[in-house]
């Protein structure tokens, strides 16, 4: 069972993705109190999805305090399944960054960053979360990539800005966290015929199924980097673990995914 962190008001179930002195990679599920009635019902920060405010925010404070942080160093995007990468860089913010207001975060679908004590991460519920860190360089970054951003290029774009950041892609780990597998992710035609002919199956039933995390892969091996981890679990087939908004609906809770550099 992954582990489940406390402050004074909330649970905050983490599965850690990966840890070392440098670097501290999570996601977050739904924990063990779950209403199978309420897509909101676990932990969540995830403010722009219908849930209460109040619910989110007081989950955002729970990860800060147990990450460490005041909570305005959680950088948490208003995603749009885009590509627009939003870089956090000491060259901006030196040690003294305080947050950044919601203008800048709306349509962002990843975040890049070499600042020190900041959560940088992403919401997903069945889209696939995915955190690049070179930790040499102290470069690390959170990816939403949902099938229209993984389309664009959006890992390709989060690379690109790492690099600019001192990255090298050699050194970069790829952590992928839970998301809709290939067995679960049933598509249209028009869909898959925007996928490489690897990344379909039907093996699955009449509709082609699309295998998201190893066409983000290919994307990243063709970006020099080799040293991938694939999800740890897929999100569809557990609702109960995982927010999914296949299986719960659009207007749910999120699951988080994020990188701190210490």
């Amino acid at each position: 069972m992954p582990p489940i962190y406390h402050d004074n008001a909330h649970e905050v179930p983490l599965e850690v993705l990966h840890e070392s002195f440098r670097a501290f990679v999570a996601t977050t599920w739904r924990g063990m109190a779950v209403s199978a009635d309420n897509p909101y019902s676990g932990f969540s920060l995830c403010n722009y999805t219908g849930d209460e405010a109040a619910h989110c925010d007081g989950c955002l404070r729970a990860l800060a305090q147990c990450c460490g942080v005041p909570a305005e160093r959680v950088v948490v995007p208003r995603q749009t399944h885009g590509t627009q990468v939003l870089v956090l860089s000491r060259r901006d913010y030196n040690e003294g960054f305080s947050g950044v207001d919601e203008a800048q975060l709306a349509g962002i679908d990843a975040v890049v960053t070499d600042l020190r004590g900041v959560v940088a991460g992403v919401n997903t519920a069945d889209c696939l979360p995915l955190v690049l860190i070179d930790e040499e360089a102290g470069v690390a970054g959170a990816v939403h990539a949902g099938w229209r951003g993984a389309v664009a290029g959006i890992a390709e774009r989060a690379m690109h800005e790492m690099v600019r950041l001192g990255a090298n892609p050699r050194r970069v780990k790829a952590l992928m966290g839970p998301c809709i597998v290939a067995e679960e992710f049933e598509v249209g035609e028009e869909v898959a015929a925007r996928f490489p002919e690897a990344c379909v199956s039907r093996a699955y039933g009449v509709k082609p199924h699309v295998d998201l995390p190893l066409a983000v892969a290919m994307q990243l091996r063709g970006c020099g980097v080799d040293d991938i981890a694939l999800p740890p679990a897929g999100t569809l087939s557990r609702p109960d673990r995982y927010f999914s908004a296949r299986a719960l609906g659009v207007s749910s809770g999120r699951n988080f995914t994020f990188v701190l550099l210490k």
